[in-house]
């Protein structure tokens, strides 16, 4: 089978083979792979990575746009989220809030938990215009059921102050508990609050100083 496999990769490389040289630092190499996988939108995206940091060839910002441009187009939710960043910070580009709104959403769609995020950050903070707590909510959920800390600290915020959803510290804790549990700094000082004041769950202060010393931990 190894030798099926050299032979194979020696007529017609595969993206395998190239990802294979591209984590063992043979750059050019993979890019000449690569660049015969323009079609691809994980090649795409790696490629562009590639000559936005100079590994491999030239070092060409322009290109590496292009080719984010292009993995997004063909479906890439990782391409679709690193040009949403790029926008909102007006990276390589103008910078444009809605342009980047788009991409967030975009990936969201795909079931990026990253991209789902900054995307209900958009709408609870009203980057795009007003703010829309419920719509938020709605992302930050999704996110938060993939498991990603800072959505579910966001998520226990919105319970606990009863935005874009119905006011409930039970949910809160569990949501923040979650977060805390991976390790999210804010996340384990709003639970440590709601212990210390007994909401969503029964008083118990020194379990509260215990997240809160955690919490102190993550900021030294």
């Amino acid at each position: 089978m190894k030798l099926f496999r050299k032979i194979r990769n020696f007529f017609s490389p595969t993206l395998e083979y190239a990802g294979i040289l591209y984590e063992a630092g043979q750059f050019r190499k993979a890019a000449k792979i690569l660049r015969r996988h323009a079609t691809n939108p994980a090649a795409c995206l790696t490629l562009a990575t590639m000559y936005e940091n100079g590994q491999g060839v030239k070092k060409n910002v322009r290109a590496a746009v292009n080719l984010y441009f292009l993995s997004a187009k063909l479906g890439s939710p990782h391409a679709m989220l690193i040009l949403g960043n790029y926008m909102r910070h007006g990276i390589y580009m103008e910078q444009r809030a809605d342009g980047a709104l788009a991409m967030f959403e975009a990936a969201a769609r795909k079931g990026l938990a990253e991209a789902q995020y900054k995307a209900g950050l958009y709408y609870l903070r009203g980057h795009t215009g007003k703010k829309d707590p419920e719509k938020a909510f709605e992302y930050f959920e999704m996110a938060a059921e993939q498991g990603f800390a800072a959505a579910q600290n966001k998520l226990g915020l919105l319970f606990a102050g009863g935005r874009g959803t119905i006011q409930s510290d039970e949910d809160a804790v569990y949501w923040y508990k979650l977060a805390a549990e991976q390790g999210h700094g804010e996340a384990m000082y709003n639970l440590g609050c709601m212990l210390s004041a007994g909401r969503g769950t029964k008083r118990n202060n020194k379990e509260a100083l215990r997240w809160f010393r955690e919490a102190a931990k993550q900021y030294r």
